[in-house]
């Protein structure tokens, strides 16, 4: 069973996705609580975001590692990253827009060694596709990483927006992306 502070945290996340100004007051009555209860887990606004993208921050980090260690095949393990951070981002977007403008290096500092850690086993697995000729080497990793953010933020504007049916919008954005960097399809090949 959630903790009070967990019930609180997740409902300012779903407050905060709809409405990035929301206050205590607007988010307490959405928890059809009142103001003095967010007051003791939380000493004001600022602390109650803080705490969204800290959680936000460890989510996403063991949601990303549980992708990369879905599998042995590098290709399906980005994929997997892909549709991971599709999710994550769909699911704390107000967090991204908030990087956007205070920039990633604002991030968390608690969380910045774990997400060094699946950034770097990201570049690796971009590297060995590059090694073994399934994605162009003409295409610096930097730019791909990029990309591949890019990418999360153009579907999930896309299904803000509801001009794309939110059942097509994980397959079209994996295969835009895909066809963005080049990405050689062996494991359909492999499989024909």
């Amino acid at each position: 069973m959630k903790s009070t502070k967990d019930k609180i945290i997740d409902g300012t996340v779903f407050c905060l996705n709809r409405n990035e100004k929301a206050s205590i007051d607007e988010i307490a009555s959405h928890l059809d609580l009142n103001r003095r209860t967010i007051h003791r887990y939380f000493k004001d606004r600022n602390t109650l975001i803080e705490c969204c993208k800290e959680k936000m921050m460890a989510t996403c980090n063991r949601a990303m590692n549980e992708a990369y260690e879905s599998s042995n095949d590098a290709l399906r393990q980005i994929e997997n990253m892909f549709y991971t951070a599709l999710t994550i981002g769909t699911e704390y977007s107000f967090v991204k827009k908030l990087f956007d403008r205070s920039g990633y290096s604002d991030v968390v500092n608690g969380e910045m060694e774990a997400y060094d850690n699946v950034k770097d086993k990201w570049f690796k697995l971009i590297a060995t596709l590059q090694e073994r000729g399934a994605i162009k080497n003409t295409v610096p990793i930097p730019w791909i990483y990029n990309l591949f953010g890019g990418m999360i933020d153009i579907a999930i504007a896309a299904q803000a927006s509801g001009d794309v049916a939110v059942n097509e919008i994980k397959k079209l954005s994996w295969a835009a992306f895909k066809g963005s960097i080049g990405i050689v399809d062996y494991l359909n090949e492999n499989n024909k």
